[in-house]
Protein backbone atom coordinates (compact mmCIF):
# COMPACT_ATOMS: atom_id res chain seq x y z
CA UNK A 1 0.00 0.00 0.00
CA UNK A 2 2.91 2.37 0.87
CA UNK A 3 4.59 1.85 -2.62
CA UNK A 4 2.18 2.57 -4.19
CA UNK A 5 1.73 5.78 -2.59
CA UNK A 6 4.85 6.53 -3.17
CA UNK A 7 4.97 5.94 -6.84
CA UNK A 8 1.53 7.89 -7.21
CA UNK A 9 3.01 10.67 -5.42
CA UNK A 10 6.11 10.72 -7.52
CA UNK A 11 4.28 10.60 -10.78
CA UNK A 12 2.40 13.96 -10.41
CA UNK A 13 3.11 16.70 -13.61
CA UNK A 14 4.59 19.22 -11.40
CA UNK A 15 6.19 20.58 -14.82
CA UNK A 16 2.77 20.81 -16.45
CA UNK A 17 1.50 23.17 -13.36
CA UNK A 18 4.57 25.29 -14.07
CA UNK A 19 4.16 25.24 -17.49
CA UNK A 20 0.59 26.27 -17.58
CA UNK A 21 1.54 29.06 -14.95
CA UNK A 22 4.05 30.43 -17.22
CA UNK A 23 1.55 30.43 -20.15
CA UNK A 24 -1.26 31.87 -18.18
CA UNK A 25 1.47 34.73 -17.16
CA UNK A 26 2.83 35.16 -21.27
CA UNK A 27 -1.27 35.43 -21.65
CA UNK A 28 -1.71 38.56 -19.53
CA UNK A 29 1.67 39.62 -20.67
CA UNK A 30 0.11 39.84 -24.11
CA UNK A 31 -2.82 41.23 -23.40
CA UNK A 32 -1.42 43.56 -20.88
CA UNK A 33 1.06 44.67 -23.58
CA UNK A 34 -1.51 44.86 -26.64
CA UNK A 35 -3.97 46.90 -24.49
CA UNK A 36 -1.24 49.15 -23.06
CA UNK A 37 0.32 49.40 -27.14
CA UNK A 38 -3.59 50.37 -27.70
CA UNK A 39 -3.79 53.19 -25.37
CA UNK A 40 -0.40 54.56 -27.25
CA UNK A 41 -0.79 54.38 -30.38
CA UNK A 42 -4.58 55.49 -29.59
CA UNK A 43 -3.08 58.84 -27.51
CA UNK A 44 0.04 59.58 -30.23
CA UNK A 45 -2.21 59.44 -32.99
CA UNK A 46 -4.63 62.09 -30.87
CA UNK A 47 -1.31 64.01 -30.87
CA UNK A 48 -0.54 64.15 -34.03
CA UNK A 49 -4.04 64.45 -35.41
CA UNK A 50 -4.21 68.11 -33.21
CA UNK A 51 -0.58 68.71 -34.53
CA UNK A 52 -2.01 68.23 -38.36
CA UNK A 53 -5.51 70.11 -37.13
CA UNK A 54 -2.91 73.31 -36.07
CA UNK A 55 -1.59 73.25 -39.40
CA UNK A 56 -4.77 73.56 -41.10
CA UNK A 57 -5.83 76.18 -38.75
CA UNK A 58 -3.01 78.24 -39.07
CA UNK A 59 -3.78 78.29 -43.17
CA UNK A 60 -7.31 78.90 -42.10
CA UNK A 61 -6.26 81.90 -39.93
CA UNK A 62 -4.26 83.57 -42.43
CA UNK A 63 -7.26 82.97 -45.71
CA UNK A 64 -9.80 84.66 -42.61
CA UNK A 65 -7.35 87.51 -41.82
CA UNK A 66 -6.39 88.25 -45.47
CA UNK A 67 -10.11 88.09 -46.66
CA UNK A 68 -10.98 90.10 -43.23
CA UNK A 69 -8.42 93.18 -44.54
CA UNK A 70 -9.50 93.18 -48.29
CA UNK A 71 -13.17 93.32 -47.33
CA UNK A 72 -12.53 96.16 -44.94
CA UNK A 73 -10.55 98.22 -47.32
CA UNK A 74 -13.27 97.66 -50.31
CA UNK A 75 -16.87 98.31 -47.88
CA UNK A 76 -14.66 100.74 -45.28
CA UNK A 77 -16.87 99.04 -42.28
CA UNK A 78 -14.97 98.31 -38.88
CA UNK A 79 -17.81 95.26 -38.90
CA UNK A 80 -15.27 93.46 -41.75
CA UNK A 81 -12.36 94.25 -39.73
CA UNK A 82 -13.21 91.97 -36.34
CA UNK A 83 -11.78 88.28 -37.89
CA UNK A 84 -8.56 90.23 -38.61
CA UNK A 85 -8.49 91.15 -35.03
CA UNK A 86 -9.56 88.29 -33.81
CA UNK A 87 -6.82 85.98 -36.17
CA UNK A 88 -4.18 88.57 -34.54
CA UNK A 89 -5.27 87.55 -31.12
CA UNK A 90 -5.85 83.28 -31.98
CA UNK A 91 -2.51 83.45 -34.19
CA UNK A 92 -0.25 83.89 -30.90
CA UNK A 93 -1.19 81.48 -28.88
CA UNK A 94 -1.28 78.84 -31.57
CA UNK A 95 2.24 79.61 -32.71
CA UNK A 96 3.35 78.46 -29.29
CA UNK A 97 1.33 75.13 -29.59
CA UNK A 98 2.96 74.68 -33.00
CA UNK A 99 6.46 75.45 -31.30
CA UNK A 100 6.15 73.09 -29.20
CA UNK A 101 5.30 70.83 -31.31
CA UNK A 102 8.10 71.16 -33.26
CA UNK A 103 11.13 71.89 -30.71
CA UNK A 104 14.14 72.81 -31.46
CA UNK A 105 16.40 69.81 -32.83
CA UNK A 106 13.63 68.33 -34.77
CA UNK A 107 13.46 67.56 -38.49
CA UNK A 108 10.93 70.05 -38.91
CA UNK A 109 12.41 72.89 -36.50
CA UNK A 110 14.08 74.66 -40.14
CA UNK A 111 10.48 74.55 -42.09
CA UNK A 112 8.71 75.80 -39.21
CA UNK A 113 11.23 78.88 -38.36
CA UNK A 114 10.84 79.79 -41.92
CA UNK A 115 6.99 79.25 -41.78
CA UNK A 116 7.26 82.00 -39.01
CA UNK A 117 9.25 83.87 -40.75
CA UNK A 118 6.39 84.17 -43.66
CA UNK A 119 3.74 84.18 -41.15
CA UNK A 120 5.18 87.44 -39.48
CA UNK A 121 5.66 88.95 -43.04
CA UNK A 122 2.20 88.00 -44.34
CA UNK A 123 0.74 90.52 -41.39
CA UNK A 124 3.60 92.56 -41.95
CA UNK A 125 2.27 93.33 -45.46
CA UNK A 126 -1.80 92.99 -44.66
CA UNK A 127 -0.61 95.53 -41.79
CA UNK A 128 0.99 98.16 -44.67
CA UNK A 129 -2.14 97.66 -46.41
CA UNK A 130 -4.23 98.76 -44.03
CA UNK A 131 -2.20 101.46 -42.55
CA UNK A 132 -1.90 102.96 -46.30
CA UNK A 133 -6.33 102.58 -46.46
CA UNK A 134 -5.73 101.49 -50.23
CA UNK A 135 -7.02 98.38 -51.77
CA UNK A 136 -4.63 95.49 -53.56
CA UNK A 137 -4.90 97.00 -57.00
CA UNK A 138 -4.39 100.29 -55.91
CA UNK A 139 -0.96 99.59 -55.00
CA UNK A 140 2.09 98.87 -57.15
CA UNK A 141 2.42 95.45 -59.36
CA UNK A 142 5.23 94.74 -57.34
CA UNK A 143 3.30 95.01 -53.86
CA UNK A 144 0.35 92.61 -54.95
CA UNK A 145 2.69 90.29 -56.37
CA UNK A 146 4.15 89.89 -52.61
CA UNK A 147 0.91 89.43 -50.93
CA UNK A 148 -0.04 86.60 -53.69
CA UNK A 149 4.33 84.64 -53.05
CA UNK A 150 3.53 85.23 -49.45
CA UNK A 151 0.53 83.16 -49.53
CA UNK A 152 1.88 80.10 -51.86
CA UNK A 153 4.87 80.04 -50.02
CA UNK A 154 2.70 79.68 -46.55
CA UNK A 155 0.85 77.50 -48.31
CA UNK A 156 4.04 75.24 -49.69
CA UNK A 157 5.61 75.13 -46.22
CA UNK A 158 2.24 73.71 -44.57
CA UNK A 159 1.72 71.59 -47.25
CA UNK A 160 5.54 70.18 -46.17
CA UNK A 161 4.69 70.15 -42.84
CA UNK A 162 1.55 68.85 -43.11
CA UNK A 163 2.77 65.46 -45.22
CA UNK A 164 5.49 65.05 -43.09
CA UNK A 165 3.03 64.58 -39.96
CA UNK A 166 0.44 62.45 -41.94
CA UNK A 167 3.95 60.40 -42.84
CA UNK A 168 4.94 59.92 -39.27
CA UNK A 169 1.28 59.14 -38.47
CA UNK A 170 0.97 56.18 -41.04
CA UNK A 171 4.44 55.03 -40.16
CA UNK A 172 3.23 54.67 -36.54
CA UNK A 173 0.35 52.65 -37.69
CA UNK A 174 2.66 50.32 -40.12
CA UNK A 175 4.58 49.93 -36.72
CA UNK A 176 1.15 49.54 -34.76
CA UNK A 177 -0.07 46.46 -37.11
CA UNK A 178 3.63 45.05 -37.28
CA UNK A 179 3.40 44.77 -33.34
CA UNK A 180 -0.36 43.90 -33.69
CA UNK A 181 0.63 40.87 -36.34
CA UNK A 182 3.54 39.73 -34.09
CA UNK A 183 0.98 39.55 -31.19
CA UNK A 184 -1.26 37.85 -33.08
CA UNK A 185 1.17 35.05 -34.18
CA UNK A 186 2.24 35.16 -30.17
CA UNK A 187 -1.31 34.27 -29.08
CA UNK A 188 -2.29 31.40 -32.30
CA UNK A 189 1.25 29.82 -30.51
CA UNK A 190 -0.29 30.00 -27.03
CA UNK A 191 -3.55 29.18 -27.78
CA UNK A 192 -1.94 25.96 -29.95
CA UNK A 193 0.42 25.40 -26.34
CA UNK A 194 -3.02 25.64 -24.23
CA UNK A 195 -4.38 22.90 -26.24
CA UNK A 196 -1.68 21.05 -26.21
CA UNK A 197 -1.44 21.23 -22.22
CA UNK A 198 -5.11 20.73 -21.98
CA UNK A 199 -4.79 17.24 -24.06
CA UNK A 200 -2.06 16.29 -21.43
CA UNK A 201 -3.87 17.37 -18.30
CA UNK A 202 -6.78 15.41 -19.51
CA UNK A 203 -4.29 12.75 -20.51
CA UNK A 204 -2.79 12.84 -16.88
CA UNK A 205 -6.36 12.89 -15.09
CA UNK A 206 -7.21 9.91 -16.77
CA UNK A 207 -3.75 8.18 -15.49
CA UNK A 208 -4.75 9.77 -12.13
CA UNK A 209 -8.26 8.46 -12.15
CA UNK A 210 -7.25 4.72 -13.21
CA UNK A 211 -4.38 4.88 -10.88
CA UNK A 212 -6.47 5.73 -7.87
CA UNK A 213 -9.27 2.90 -8.82
CA UNK A 214 -6.45 0.56 -9.11
CA UNK A 215 -5.36 2.02 -5.32
CA UNK A 216 -8.68 1.63 -4.59
CA UNK A 217 -9.38 -1.45 -5.12
CA UNK A 218 -6.05 -2.65 -3.58
CA UNK A 219 -7.34 -0.77 -0.29
CA UNK A 220 -10.60 -2.31 -0.59
CA UNK A 221 -8.61 -5.99 -0.81
CA UNK A 222 -6.59 -5.16 2.16
CA UNK A 223 -9.00 -3.80 4.11
CA UNK A 224 -10.95 -6.87 3.78
CA UNK A 225 -8.06 -8.74 4.78
CA UNK A 226 -7.08 -6.65 7.97
CA UNK A 227 -10.93 -6.42 8.85
CA UNK A 228 -10.76 -10.12 9.12
CA UNK A 229 -7.95 -10.18 10.61
CA UNK A 230 -8.94 -8.23 13.28
CA UNK A 231 -12.10 -9.66 13.48
CA UNK A 232 -10.31 -12.96 13.87
CA UNK A 233 -8.28 -11.30 16.80
CA UNK A 234 -11.17 -9.69 18.40
CA UNK A 235 -12.95 -13.05 18.76
CA UNK A 236 -9.44 -14.41 20.29
CA UNK A 237 -9.37 -11.74 22.89
CA UNK A 238 -13.43 -12.24 23.41
CA UNK A 239 -12.60 -15.71 23.89
CA UNK A 240 -9.51 -14.57 26.19
CA UNK A 241 -11.70 -12.50 28.31
CA UNK A 242 -14.43 -15.06 28.76
CA UNK A 243 -11.88 -17.55 29.79
CA UNK A 244 -10.64 -15.42 32.37
CA UNK A 245 -13.65 -14.34 33.43
CA UNK A 246 -14.93 -17.58 33.85
CA UNK A 247 -11.31 -18.44 35.39
CA UNK A 248 -11.85 -15.64 37.80
CA UNK A 249 -15.24 -16.88 38.88
CA UNK A 250 -14.24 -20.58 39.41
CA UNK A 251 -11.05 -18.74 41.46
CA UNK A 252 -13.60 -16.49 43.39
CA UNK A 253 -15.64 -20.16 43.91
CA UNK A 254 -12.58 -21.75 45.17
CA UNK A 255 -11.31 -19.27 47.32
CA UNK A 256 -14.95 -18.69 48.73
CA UNK A 257 -15.23 -22.46 49.50
CA UNK A 258 -11.37 -21.91 51.19
CA UNK A 259 -12.86 -19.44 53.47
CA UNK A 260 -15.85 -21.33 54.26
CA UNK A 261 -14.73 -24.59 54.72
CA UNK A 262 -11.26 -24.30 56.24
CA UNK A 263 -11.05 -20.86 57.81
CA UNK A 264 -14.57 -20.73 58.65
CA UNK A 265 -14.27 -23.72 60.57
CA UNK A 266 -10.97 -23.20 61.92
CA UNK A 267 -12.47 -19.68 63.20
CA UNK A 268 -15.20 -20.84 64.65
CA UNK A 269 -13.37 -23.92 66.18
CA UNK A 270 -11.30 -21.26 67.82
CA UNK A 271 -13.94 -19.13 69.14
CA UNK A 272 -15.36 -22.32 70.71
CA UNK A 273 -11.90 -23.14 72.30
CA UNK A 274 -11.96 -19.37 73.80
CA UNK A 275 -15.47 -19.81 75.17
CA UNK A 276 -14.74 -23.04 76.88
CA UNK A 277 -11.37 -21.61 77.98
CA UNK A 278 -13.50 -18.47 79.93
CA UNK A 279 -15.80 -20.66 81.48
CA UNK A 280 -13.36 -22.97 82.54
CA UNK A 281 -11.25 -20.81 84.20
CA UNK A 282 -14.15 -19.10 86.04
CA UNK A 283 -12.71 -17.09 88.69
CA UNK A 284 -9.38 -18.61 88.77
CA UNK A 285 -7.96 -16.34 86.91
CA UNK A 286 -7.90 -12.28 87.29
CA UNK A 287 -10.20 -9.97 85.83
CA UNK A 288 -7.28 -9.10 83.32
CA UNK A 289 -7.33 -12.57 81.48
CA UNK A 290 -11.37 -12.55 81.40
CA UNK A 291 -10.86 -9.29 79.28
CA UNK A 292 -8.67 -10.60 77.09
CA UNK A 293 -10.29 -13.86 76.59
CA UNK A 294 -13.59 -11.51 76.26
CA UNK A 295 -11.70 -9.51 73.29
CA UNK A 296 -10.40 -12.60 71.67
CA UNK A 297 -13.35 -14.12 71.38
CA UNK A 298 -15.13 -11.37 69.94
CA UNK A 299 -11.78 -10.63 67.62
CA UNK A 300 -12.40 -13.97 66.53
CA UNK A 301 -16.15 -13.13 65.89
CA UNK A 302 -15.39 -10.40 63.83
CA UNK A 303 -13.00 -12.54 61.69
CA UNK A 304 -16.01 -14.98 61.38
CA UNK A 305 -18.52 -11.68 60.43
CA UNK A 306 -15.55 -10.71 57.89
CA UNK A 307 -14.87 -13.86 56.50
CA UNK A 308 -18.29 -14.04 56.09
CA UNK A 309 -18.62 -11.14 54.02
CA UNK A 310 -15.57 -12.24 52.14
CA UNK A 311 -17.68 -15.19 50.99
CA UNK A 312 -20.88 -13.52 50.12
CA UNK A 313 -19.05 -11.02 48.04
CA UNK A 314 -16.70 -13.80 46.38
CA UNK A 315 -20.14 -16.10 45.82
CA UNK A 316 -23.17 -14.47 46.57
CA UNK A 317 -25.14 -17.47 48.46
CA UNK A 318 -28.30 -15.49 47.48
CA UNK A 319 -27.85 -15.77 44.04
CA UNK A 320 -27.51 -19.21 43.71
CA UNK A 321 -30.15 -19.91 46.29
CA UNK A 322 -33.08 -17.07 45.57
CA UNK A 323 -32.17 -16.12 42.26
CA UNK A 324 -31.08 -12.82 40.59
CA UNK A 325 -33.70 -10.60 41.92
CA UNK A 326 -33.18 -11.44 45.88
CA UNK A 327 -29.39 -10.99 45.34
CA UNK A 328 -29.74 -7.39 43.93
CA UNK A 329 -31.69 -6.38 46.66
CA UNK A 330 -29.33 -7.44 49.32
CA UNK A 331 -26.77 -6.02 47.85
CA UNK A 332 -28.82 -2.97 47.87
CA UNK A 333 -29.76 -3.16 51.29
CA UNK A 334 -25.87 -3.27 52.14
CA UNK A 335 -25.35 -0.42 50.12
CA UNK A 336 -28.03 1.48 51.71
CA UNK A 337 -25.46 1.95 54.74
CA UNK A 338 -23.84 4.41 52.71
CA UNK A 339 -26.67 6.51 50.88
CA UNK A 340 -30.49 5.77 49.92
CA UNK A 341 -30.90 3.32 47.20
CA UNK A 342 -34.52 3.29 45.38
CA UNK A 343 -34.54 -0.43 44.51
CA UNK A 344 -37.23 -1.74 41.68
CA UNK A 345 -37.50 -5.54 41.15
CA UNK A 346 -39.98 -7.68 39.20
CA UNK A 347 -41.89 -9.90 41.40
CA UNK A 348 -41.05 -13.15 39.41
CA UNK A 349 -38.12 -14.52 38.74
CA UNK A 350 -36.97 -13.82 35.47
CA UNK A 351 -35.56 -16.60 32.56
CA UNK A 352 -32.00 -16.27 32.59
CA UNK A 353 -29.24 -18.75 32.82
CA UNK A 354 -26.58 -18.84 36.05
CA UNK A 355 -24.28 -17.55 33.97
CA UNK A 356 -26.35 -14.54 32.84
CA UNK A 357 -27.53 -13.42 36.36
CA UNK A 358 -24.13 -13.32 37.43
CA UNK A 359 -23.07 -11.30 34.92
CA UNK A 360 -25.82 -9.11 35.52
CA UNK A 361 -24.42 -9.27 39.57
CA UNK A 362 -21.47 -8.83 39.02
CA UNK A 363 -22.51 -5.12 36.61
CA UNK A 364 -24.28 -4.45 39.82
CA UNK A 365 -22.13 -4.89 42.14
CA UNK A 366 -18.93 -3.02 40.00
CA UNK A 367 -21.62 -0.41 39.74
CA UNK A 368 -22.41 0.59 43.14
CA UNK A 369 -18.64 -0.27 43.83
CA UNK A 370 -17.45 2.52 41.35
CA UNK A 371 -20.64 5.31 43.06
CA UNK A 372 -19.49 4.68 46.46
CA UNK A 373 -15.97 5.77 45.57
CA UNK A 374 -15.72 7.73 42.86
CA UNK A 375 -19.28 9.40 42.00
CA UNK A 376 -19.65 11.21 45.36
CA UNK A 377 -23.44 11.08 45.14
CA UNK A 378 -26.39 11.47 47.78
CA UNK A 379 -29.14 9.15 45.96
CA UNK A 380 -28.79 5.68 43.70
CA UNK A 381 -31.45 4.65 41.42
CA UNK A 382 -31.61 0.18 40.89
CA UNK A 383 -34.41 -1.21 38.64
CA UNK A 384 -34.87 -4.67 37.06
CA UNK A 385 -37.21 -5.20 34.23
CA UNK A 386 -37.90 -7.53 31.80
CA UNK A 387 -38.76 -5.55 28.14
CA UNK A 388 -39.87 -8.25 25.11
CA UNK A 389 -37.87 -10.88 25.92
CA UNK A 390 -34.77 -8.83 26.94
CA UNK A 391 -33.56 -8.25 30.77
CA UNK A 392 -32.84 -3.99 31.36
CA UNK A 393 -30.47 -3.73 34.49
CA UNK A 394 -30.26 0.50 35.24
CA UNK A 395 -28.37 2.00 38.08
CA UNK A 396 -28.59 5.63 38.30
CA UNK A 397 -26.73 7.90 40.40
CA UNK A 398 -26.85 11.67 41.05
CA UNK A 399 -23.13 12.21 41.43
CA UNK A 400 -20.35 13.93 39.91
CA UNK A 401 -20.36 11.91 36.71
CA UNK A 402 -17.58 12.07 33.73
CA UNK A 403 -16.94 12.78 30.73
CA UNK A 404 -17.54 9.66 28.17
CA UNK A 405 -14.67 10.64 25.66
CA UNK A 406 -12.21 10.20 28.53
CA UNK A 407 -13.82 6.35 29.40
CA UNK A 408 -10.23 4.47 29.26
CA UNK A 409 -8.92 6.88 32.14
CA UNK A 410 -11.53 5.24 34.66
CA UNK A 411 -10.00 2.34 35.09
CA UNK A 412 -10.96 -1.01 33.76
CA UNK A 413 -14.52 -1.17 35.39
CA UNK A 414 -16.59 -0.27 32.71
CA UNK A 415 -14.16 -2.09 30.36
CA UNK A 416 -15.13 -5.29 32.58
CA UNK A 417 -18.85 -4.57 32.56
CA UNK A 418 -18.82 -4.02 28.38
CA UNK A 419 -17.31 -7.47 28.48
CA UNK A 420 -19.31 -8.77 30.60
CA UNK A 421 -22.67 -7.74 28.36
CA UNK A 422 -20.97 -8.84 25.29
CA UNK A 423 -20.45 -12.35 26.28
CA UNK A 424 -24.49 -12.61 26.58
CA UNK A 425 -24.72 -10.96 22.85
CA UNK A 426 -26.27 -7.41 25.15
CA UNK A 427 -25.73 -4.53 24.76
CA UNK A 428 -24.49 -1.26 27.25
CA UNK A 429 -25.63 1.83 27.75
CA UNK A 430 -23.16 4.77 29.43
CA UNK A 431 -25.00 8.25 29.59
CA UNK A 432 -22.40 10.64 32.44
CA UNK A 433 -21.33 14.41 32.04
CA UNK A 434 -19.52 15.80 34.39
CA UNK A 435 -21.67 17.48 37.05
CA UNK A 436 -25.07 15.57 36.21
CA UNK A 437 -24.81 12.24 37.34
CA UNK A 438 -24.19 8.50 35.68
CA UNK A 439 -26.82 6.33 33.98
CA UNK A 440 -25.35 2.61 32.95
CA UNK A 441 -28.06 0.07 31.44
CA UNK A 442 -27.23 -3.61 30.50
CA UNK A 443 -29.46 -5.51 28.22
CA UNK A 444 -28.95 -9.26 27.94
CA UNK A 445 -31.64 -11.22 25.99
CA UNK A 446 -33.23 -14.28 27.82
CA UNK A 447 -33.13 -17.72 27.58
CA UNK A 448 -35.58 -18.60 24.85
CA UNK A 449 -37.70 -21.31 25.98
CA UNK A 450 -38.77 -24.09 22.96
Amino acid sequence: MFPLRIRMRQSRPYWLFVFGCLMVLALLGITYTHARMNAEVVAMSEVNQKRIDRLDQLWVLLVDAEASALSFLLMRSDVYLEPYRNTAARLEPLMASMNFDIPPGSDDHADFQALKRLVDAKFHYLGEMLSHGKVPVALSQDHGELGKQLMDEIRVRLAVLKARREKAHQDLENMYLARADNIQYMGYVLGIASLLLIISLFLVQQRQVALRARIQELLKTENSRLEAKVAARTRELSNLASNLTNAQEEERQHIARELHDEMGSALTAAKMDASWLRLSLGTRVDDSIQERLLRLIENIGGTISLTRRLVDDLQPPLLKGLGLTEALRSLGQQFEIDMPVEMSFPEHELNLSAEQSLALFRVAQESLTNVRKYAKASQVKLSLQEEGGVVLLSIRDNGVGFDTQDIELHGHGIAGIKHRTQMFHGSLTLSSSPGKGTHIEVRIPTIQQS
